[in-house]
């Protein structure tokens, strides 16, 4: 039996200029796993994700994708190692149509067996608009497009940054009920979230990060809201 956790990210520090931004991080997500990390504003989540993909300034510690170690490799590289990320604010290309943006996954990620029907499955609507341009959807339309390109880079591991920014309830609703559909395929997810109730109830395992360091970690089940309430606000 493999214990080798699908991602690893052991003593992980980022700096930006003589600033930390996260200091000593340690984590593990599983193949057919979700985490959480949790936080507020200034925590260190952003610099966590980009840390994995490749776009710190600097890092010391490691991080290692099934066991390889990815410091030092390329966003591009890291990307072919089976990484993929929705990121923050979506970044789609508005004047390109649904489908376009979604064969950019392809393009980037690696050869596996998640294709385009398996995004329309998920997200049906997509089929329906896919000669549209990007811009012509709702923030909740493009969201789905951002999910859908990831994963048809056919990752080992998703990383999801705050996916439900500015979206309605019903439509982030919609989002999270997709994860586990995702995990039931072996991807490991890793969801980073302002929004702890959210965020733990689809999650597996969680951390909490505080000023760059993680305060808090465990199953959302075992653990109280009011104690990750309290290591949330640094109480």
């Amino acid at each position: 039996m493999n214990d080798t956790p699908l991602l690893s990210v052991e003593g992980l520090s980022v700096f930006y200029g003589h600033f930390r931004a996260l200091s000593g991080v340690d984590l593990s997500v599983g193949a057919g796993e979700i985490v959480s990390i949790i936080g507020a504003n200034g925590a260190g989540k952003s610099s966590l994700m980009k840390a994995i993909v490749g776009q710190a300034a600097r890092i010391e510690g490691h991080i290692r994708l099934a066991g390889t170690d990815l410091s030092g490799r390329s966003t591009a590289e890291i990307a072919k190692a089976g990484v993929a990320l929705v990121p923050e604010g979506r970044r789609l290309f508005p004047s390109l149509t649904v489908e376009e943006n979604l064969r950019i996954g392809q393009e980037v990620g690696r050869e596996g067996d998640f294709g385009f029907e398996d995004v329309y499955r998920m997200f049906p609507v997509l089929k329906e608009r896919r000669r549209q341009m990007a811009r012509q959807l709702s923030g909740g339309q493009q969201q789905m497009v951002a999910v859908g390109r990831a994963l048809l880079a056919n990752p080992k591991l998703l990383l999801c940054d705050e996916i439900s920014l500015g979206l309605a309830p019903v439509i982030i609703g919609g989002l999270y009920e997709v994860l586990p559909k995702i995990r039931e395929r072996g991807i490991g997810i890793l969801v980073v979230e302002q929004d702890i109730s959210r965020s733990l109830a689809v999650a597996d395992r969680f951390y909490c990060l505080l000023e760059g360091r993680v305060n808090l970690s465990g199953r959302p089940t075992e653990t109280s809201r009011d104690i990750v309430a309290a290591h949330y606000f640094g109480e």
